[in-house]
């Protein structure tokens, strides 16, 4: 009876080890399938800290007058918010390598990118943005703003 009982338990935990091992496996191949398909979007701040803290390099946010272009802003109450959140993404899902603040200033929702110290580097991602998203040409224009540099 012992033997029975143990030999049953040895092809028991066999059979869960073969199970965990394909499914280990098909997991793994699931893996290797997403990471093929995997894009990242990262500003290229991220890659300036990272080489500064190689370096060594210490730097220091700074706020400062300058520009942003907005592309969206609306005060309706019941759909502005979600709009600005559309907005957004659809911002962050494209080739544009820029910084997206969605801000709210009551009762304004609004969407502006970028920080720029002159109005022309503004000015050019405006060109960009109306060539990438001709929807926005009535909302997209350059501010003035309180912008963040790294100095």
């Amino acid at each position: 009876m012992k033997k029975a009982i143990s030999i049953l338990l040895c092809t028991f935990i066999v059979l869960a080890l073969s199970a965990n091992d394909s499914i280990a496996k098909s997991n793994l191949k699931i893996i290797q399938a997403m990471e093929e398909n995997v894009v990242v979007h990262q500003s290229a701040d991220i890659d300036r800290l990272i080489q500064d803290k190689i370096d060594g390099t210490q730097r220091e946010e700074v706020q400062i007058q300058g520009y942003r272009v907005q592309v969206f802003s609306s005060n309706h109450q019941q759909t502005a918010k979600n709009a600005a959140f559309d907005v957004e993404k659809q911002i962050k899902e494209s080739d544009l390598d820029v910084d997206i603040y969605v801000l709210y200033n009551p009762p304004f929702w609004k969407v502006r990118l970028g920080d720029f110290r002159n109005q022309q580097d503004a000015a050019l991602l405006r060109d960009e943005v109306l060539r990438l998203f001709p929807q926005l040409q009535g909302d997209t224009y350059i501010v003035r703003d309180q912008i963040t540099i790294l100095q």
